[in-house]
């Protein structure tokens, strides 16, 4: 006989064996036992709950013959009909693939008819959302007129795809995610029913993995069966899912806090070319400073000895910070370069005073003791990182964004900055890669600021306004004006860097510009497509200068422009050559 799914196994047969979901349970058996139903139900809630399953137990106990204090029996003929899928007044239906009106106008046909051999006909239908407009529709002149025999039993994991209409005429159930301790349990038992010898983390580490889905923890335990030999332990189901393992994790966190920085290079590097992800890296260490947190603050016994290392305010920031760099990998182009530097940085601010590491972004230093100490630390950091990728070789693939200065940026992100060569971002890059999405992105972003709201940059703000964008990829646009003297006042240097750093933040991501008269604009776009059209590889003429591409790319390399703000010139004069700049 062919292998039968866990999830399918143990799929929930009465209302004692749902898991996790006793709020819908009790309610649910109380209208059954009391005889209070109602036509129509939608049941709600994330994947692998329990939606579809609560349905056919409703169908079976509406129906059963030896009702057991409002759960069927499972063992009378309609709820073993039901059990295997062939009861004649159980119809099951996938919003899917019966999405059409047809099906639904064929539903209100056969709902006129009484049930052939039982009390109530049951209709289930999964994934109600996919249903058209028109279905629904259709749908609604049953729902409002129902037959007093005719129960609908609607599952969805998108309820506010659901129309008003629809929802208003249903009693509705949310289904939550099931919590830890009881999927747990309910793994634990699993496992030794199947008789498969298990280390004690393992149940809870699928449960963790599954994220409150009962099918996916029971598909991640299917396959860990099917992989192990002997016993299954938490390293099988690591190496499974891409996740990473907690010894390695709690290396990490060590070195983080013992600000070794050639251990979390090399622990990193270890840990991508074994697979795992960046996210999954930092969804790790998310998980393990959760628990330390726990553990210190409700004096629970910490196996890790993490907690006694770490202050309550160290891990809160610890927290924090690696839920920004999470943010900051989803829309990374390099994410292992992201997470390492992130990381890197992350354990430099442990050798801040903690009142420091939160304020100092916000007041730029004052006190003379407090600069010698902040002088002193990036000395260090300086002179471990030069040493650092001095021995080992970080092959980095090219970024589009601003150029990183860790140091600096740990220090005061807004105090210090640099700003980069614009002559950089070419018109005939930004075509390379222009979409219709990136140019209706930006557009939106920039209709939505207000000069009212951002009065220190409103002449800019009225510019971006003023500008057509005539091209946009994910990290510069071109802005087209009437005017050539227009054109020229994003270009001196100081709305150069604020224009850019506007930008950025609207976007959410580095992003630059172009600024150039509507007249060049055509003349280049003309040259872009007739060079394309011939087969070679475009290099126009950019605003500011007439050299060719090539020209361009030459300057860079020989001579890089870069143009230091007048506020890091401060900190140039007040910390010296312990100051270097990075392109």
């Amino acid at each position: 006989m062919a292998h039968l799914a866990l999830y399918r196994t143990y799929r929930p047969l009465d209302f004692d064996s749902v898991v996790g979901q006793k709020h819908i349970v009790r309610t649910f058996r109380n209208q059954i036992r009391l005889d209070r139903l109602s036509h129509a139900y939608i049941l709600t809630g994330p994947r692998g709950t329990g939606k579809t399953s609560i349905a056919r137990i409703v169908a079976k106990a509406i129906n059963c013959l030896n009702l057991i204090d409002g759960s069927p029996c499972n063992h009378c003929e309609s709820c073993l009909s039901v059990t295997h899928g062939n009861h004649p007044d159980v119809y099951e239906l996938d919003g899917a693939s019966n999405n059409g009106v047809d099906e639904i106008r064929d539903i209100r046909e056969r709902v006129k008819y009484a049930a052939s051999l039982s009390k109530y006909k049951v209709y289930i239908i999964d994934e109600v959302h996919m249903l058209s407009t028109g279905a629904f529709n259709a749908l609604l002149k049953t729902l409002e007129e129902p037959p007093s025999h005719v129960i609908f039993m609607l599952a969805t994991t998108e309820i506010h795809k659901v129309p008003e209409t629809i929802l208003s005429r249903t009693q509705r159930f949310d289904l939550k995610q099931i919590p830890l301790p009881d999927m747990t349990n309910h793994l634990t038992r699993i496992l030794y029913e199947q008789q498969i010898s298990f280390e004690d983390e393992v149940p809870e580490l699928v449960a963790t993995l599954a994220n409150g889905g009962l099918r996916d923890a029971l598909s991640i335990l299917d396959q860990a069966i099917a992989y192990q030999t002997d016993e299954l332990t938490s390293k099988d189901i690591h190496e499974l899912n891409g996740s990473v393992g907690r010894d390695s994790l709690i290396e990490l966190v060590n070195a983080i806090k013992k600000q070794n920085y050639l251990a979390i290079i090399q622990l990193t590097k270890q840990l991508i070319s074994d697979g795992k992800l960046p996210s999954r890296i930092i969804d790790g260490l998310l998980q393990l400073s959760r628990d330390i947190l726990k553990s210190q603050k409700l004096k629970i016994p910490d196996s890790t000895g993490l907690s006694e290392i770490f202050s309550g305010n160290e891990l809160l920031h610890l927290i924090k910070k690696l839920n920004i760099l999470q943010n900051d990998l989803k829309i990374a182009t390099n994410a292992e370069l992201i997470l390492e530097v992130g990381l890197i940085e992350l354990a430099f601010e442990m050798s801040l005073p903690q009142e420091q590491s939160e304020v100092v972004k916000t007041n730029p230093p004052s006190d003379e003791n407090t600069i010698i100490q902040l002088q002193k630390s990036i000395e260090k950091l300086e002179n471990e990182v030069k040493s650092l990728y001095a021995k080992i070789a970080i092959n980095a693939a090219p970024v589009v964004v601003e150029p990183v200065l860790s140091v600096v940026n740990s220090v005061d992100e807004h105090a210090l900055s640099v700003v980069v060569n614009f002559e950089n971002v070419l018109i005939e890059d930004v075509l390379d890669h222009a979409t219709k999405d990136d140019k209706n992105e930006v557009s939106d972003k920039i209709k939505s600021l207000s000069a009212f709201k951002n009065l220190a940059l409103k002449e800019i703000v009225m510019l971006l306004k003023d500008a057509e964008i005539v091209a946009a990829c994910d990290s510069a646009c071109i802005l087209a004006y009437d005017f050539e003297t227009t054109a020229l006042k994003l270009l001196s240097l100081e709305k150069r860097e604020k224009t850019v750093s506007l930008l950025s933040e609207i976007m959410e991501r580095p992003y630059q510009f172009i600024s150039l008269p509507k007249d060049f604009w055509q003349e280049q776009r003309d040259s872009y497509l007739s060079q394309k059209k011939s087969g070679l590889k475009p290099a126009l003429l950019q605003f500011t200068q007439t050299k060719s591409k090539e020209d361009v790319k030459s300057d860079v390399e020989i001579k890089p422009s870069l143009t230091v703000e007048p506020a890091f010139q401060e900190f140039v004069e007040m910390f010296g050559d312990l100051v270097e700049i990075e392109d």
